[in-house]
């Protein structure tokens, strides 16, 4: 049968699509030129306690706006930092005004400082901003699949315009994590490769990008979480690895970019590694972040928490106290709790004792808000600098838009191949099935029926779809993948599957650049980036 002739063909496809005013300064209305223009150490003496414990925490809130507290913490400068979640975005302009009011309401403070605004923006599924109309950044296992570093560059150029647009100055991000294990549950395509000179080079380029454009690039999950086959948001967990696989493997992209002084912001996880130390969470261990980031590595940066709140963090630490004294002893700079309001008052309040009453050294807690000072003083000048320019930069994010979607092109990948590619079938029937139950009864209702048709294209994103291709087999249906997120999976089905691609990514444009290949020009130039 010829490419050409129409056939009938069933189509299965789990697709998540999505579509796309910014506050711009004057150069004469650029925030916090009085900080920029203060020596740090003289601010540090006129500081209260309360004002420099705010400096060391960062709080997530709930909503599209703050409320009064809020407000009051950032005015008084008892809130120093701010992460920004999905919940918090209605839209651009919404979440621009959100921004610049948290802008004016610390630098009208006493002081003056500004507050690192945060967000997770990798890339690919992981992106804590969304609203129609904005660039979708590739996953990295798509650019790692390019092997080439320079595409990575042009995604975090990419990202750097969003955050600059939206008021939003600190990135949890890139994911340093080297993926080892197939089943890995929280990394997987969120990690660049199994290379880990590959996500070495990765790592350098987005963070150069970053630090060029005034944004903290906060590197994570350190001292590795590609290793697991756990999720630390809900777990705790020993991970029993040798050192030398630490060192070789999961360390080396944080020990290069330390090496060439390009690293400021690093995140630790709340993993018991048991070579390091078999008793506390990275995140809660005075050996992994000062024996091993501090004098083995040589990092000087700021040493931030993953989120105290999450379960890895809970079931090791009693409340939030707790967590708060573990992070501060092991010698975490910056202390994210992302979601409860009671326990972030509870810190408020409680805290300041602990460091009258000697129970935490106020010499310490000195010497790391100078180490969150000094980056600020650092990376933010430039950053509201850029900020001010931002409507004159329209070129170089459109520039930066069409290089990427570029990249994306040379990431998508053919796994396996017994046929060529479908330019000229037809398509019969699509079922889009994204509740599982559903999914299920049209599985029973249908699975005797395949057979009327040429072959089944199954887009393969997360167990639903696996069940589908498990259908196929058991019919003996000729059948496709498309796997949009999920290539691990994908790879059970290779001596079934006609043939199975992958483009690491359920948005677009990485979905068009998968759909292209496989429908319009049978080009597949990606290079499958992992190996166990």
């Amino acid at each position: 049968m010829k490419m050409i002739t129409a056939v009938k063909t069933i189509v299965i496809l789990l697709i998540l699509l999505t579509t796309t005013m910014a506050v711009v300064y004057s150069e004469e209305s650029v925030p916090f030129k009085n900080y920029f223009s203060q020596d740090i150490e003289t601010l540090l003496e006129n500081m209260s306690l309360e004002q420099k414990i705010g400096q060391i925490l960062i709080f997530g809130f709930q909503g599209t706006s703050l409320d009064e507290d809020y407000v009051q913490w950032i005015k008084t400068g008892i809130l120093g930092n701010i992460k920004i979640f999905l919940r918090n975005v209605d839209s651009k302009r919404q979440l621009a005004g959100l921004i610049e009011s948290m802008v004016t309401f610390a630098d009208n403070t006493k002081n003056g400082i500004p507050l690192f605004i945060a967000t997770d923006l990798e890339g690919g599924v992981v992106n804590h901003i969304r609203f129609p109309g904005i660039s979708r950044p590739p996953a990295a296992g798509l650019i790692g699949a390019t092997t080439y570093a320079e595409n990575n560059r042009t995604v975090s150029r990419l990202i750097a315009h969003t955050l600059i647009e939206l008021g939003i100055n600190m990135n949890f991000a890139p994911c340093a994590d080297v993926l080892t294990k197939p089943n890995n549950v929280v990394i997987g395509t969120r990690s660049y490769s199994s290379d880990p000179i590959l996500v070495s080079a990765m790592v350098k380029s987005f963070v150069e990008e970053q630090k060029e454009m005034g944004i903290l690039a906060t590197m994570k999950h350190f001292p590795g979480h590609g290793m697991t086959d756990f999720d630390s948001h809900h777990h705790l967990k020993t991970v029993h690895t040798t050192r030398r696989e630490l060192e070789q493997i999961h360390l080396l992209p944080y020990s290069q970019l330390i090496q060439v002084g390009l690293l400021d912001g690093c995140m630790v996880s709340h993993i018991i590694y048991s070579e390091f130390d078999p008793e506390h969470p990275a995140a809660f261990s005075h050996k992994i972040v000062n024996e091993v980031l501090r004098k083995e590595l040589a990092f000087d940066g700021i040493v931030v928490t993953d989120d105290l709140e999450m379960k890895g963090s809970q079931k090791y630490a009693k409340d939030i106290i707790g967590a708060f004294l573990l992070a501060f002893n092991a010698g975490d700079d910056l202390i994210l709790i992302s979601h409860t309001k009671s326990k972030q008052v509870e810190l408020l309040n409680r805290i300041p004792d602990y460091f009258r009453n000697g129970t935490l050294s106020e010499d310490e807690l000195d010497q790391k808000v100078l180490r969150i000072l000094r980056l600020k003083n650092k990376y933010l000048p430039t950053y509201y600098s850029l900020k001010s320019l931002n409507g004159d930069n329209f070129s170089t994010r459109i520039d930066a838009l069409k290089e990427s979607q570029k990249a994306i092109r040379e990431g998508i990948v053919l796994l396996s191949s017994r046929l060529n590619y479908l330019k000229g079938w037809d398509v019969e029937y699509i079922g889009y099935l994204p509740d599982r139950r559903s999914n299920r009864q049209k599985i029973e209702e249908i699975r005797h029926f395949l057979h009327a048709y040429d072959f089944t294209l199954i887009g393969l994103a997360n167990i639903r779809q696996i069940e589908w291709a498990e259908v196929c087999v058991e019919e003996k249906v000729p059948f496709c993948i498309l796997s949009i997120d999920n290539p691990f999976s994908a790879h059970r089905f290779e001596k079934d599957a006609l043939f199975i691609a992958a483009s690491f990514d359920p948005y677009r444009p990485g979905l068009d650049a998968l759909f292209k290949s496989v429908f319009e020009t049978g080009e597949f130039e990606g290079i499958f980036p992992y190996y166990f």
